[in-house]
């Protein structure tokens, strides 16, 4: 059985998603940017900080075949952001929506699926 570890975390999360091997998570404390943790021994640390979008990301999915994570938010646009040595490098995609993008997730294949309602 897996060991169970209780964080304290003084904000709201909106969204957030683990690395595929479990010792990073991307989580939004409700506003525009993404924090990147990972565990060192017994301790989260924050190791990046992802700011391109205007708006409440509502929306992130890691890879599981790449080293890529995906937000989208409330400013209709989408990021696709790999890592290049220790910087994360986003890449913009538009998706000409009128709505808000509320959830996006990698398929099995590495394809991007996009909801908006």
């Amino acid at each position: 059985m897996a060991a169970v570890s209780v964080h304290q975390y003084a904000q709201c999360i909106t969204c957030h998603a683990w690395s595929p091997d479990r010792s990073m998570v991307a989580l939004c404390p409700n506003n525009n940017e993404v924090h990147i943790y990972k565990q060192f021994q017994d301790k989260w640390e924050k190791l990046h900080v992802l700011q391109k979008h205007d708006q409440i990301v509502s929306g992130i999915d890691w890879s599981a075949r790449a080293n890529r994570i995906v937000t989208v938010s409330h400013d209709r646009n989408s990021y696709v952001w790999n890592q290049e040595g220790s910087e994360w490098v986003p890449t913009l995609v538009i998706l000409r929506l009128n709505r808000a993008a509320l959830c996006v997730q990698w398929s099995p294949k590495g394809i991007v699926t996009l909801f908006s309602f």
